[in-house]
């Protein structure tokens, strides 16, 4: 006479949900790349359409499965369908409570996912905005607009004794750039003073 199979042992009922939740992540993963590759994208018509009826279907499928399984589980030393009994109406609460949890972390992490999808083409619209922007703020005239400045400034009268004080900025001028040239001749005789003046003072009586 055969002996029945030994159950898999679980130390805490936390550790048999965790496994529930990434049996279930690993389906509805699976799921959702099967529905991308339909007409539309696993965001179409006919991934929407499926979608309802695959998550149905599934549903119930995993809740046979775990339904079955729990006869073959033993948790902190009870068979488990003993410590879901014993435990019952804390763990209705707390399996909604992660079940819930657990959908609004797929949600929040599928919005995150969505949302550096779209980020990149985001910053090159912006980056072309703000390059428009920049060049209507820039003044670059025409050809046209270069040839009414030119107009404009010939046409602009010159002022009072305009002569006279052309020829008296010319001779100013004139006059500093001489300076410019002597300034180092004049700077060597003072400088060739100096050391004159400092040989007699120096020599003795």
């Amino acid at each position: 006479m055969s002996e029945p199979l030994s159950r898999i042992a679980v130390d805490h009922e936390s550790d048999w949900i965790r496994v529930q939740k990434n049996v279930a992540q690993v389906i509805t993963d699976s799921m959702e790349a099967r529905l991308a590759t339909m007409p539309g994208g696993k965001d179409g018509e006919a991934a929407r359409v499926m979608r309802t009826e695959l998550e149905e279907r599934l549903g119930k499928i995993q809740e046979r499965m775990w339904h079955m399984a729990k006869y073959n589980i033993q948790v902190n030393g009870q068979n488990y369908e003993d410590y879901v009994q014993a435990t019952e109406g804390f763990d209705e609460v707390l399996d909604r409570k992660i079940w819930g949890l657990n959908t609004e972390r797929v949600e929040h992490e599928t919005r995150i996912a969505e949302r550096r999808k779209r980020m990149p083409d985001a910053i090159n619209q912006m980056e072309e905005d703000l390059e428009g922007r920049r060049e209507e703020a820039e003044w670059l005239p025409d050809e046209q607009e270069e040839e009414t400045d030119a107009s404009n400034a010939q046409e602009i009268p010159k002022p009072e004794r305009y002569e006279e004080v052309r020829e008296t900025f010319e001779i100013a001028a004139a006059n500093l750039a001489e300076v410019a040239r002597s300034a180092p001749i004049q700077l060597q005789r003072a400088q060739r003073a100096q050391t004159v003046q400092e040989e007699i003072t120096n020599m003795p009586p």
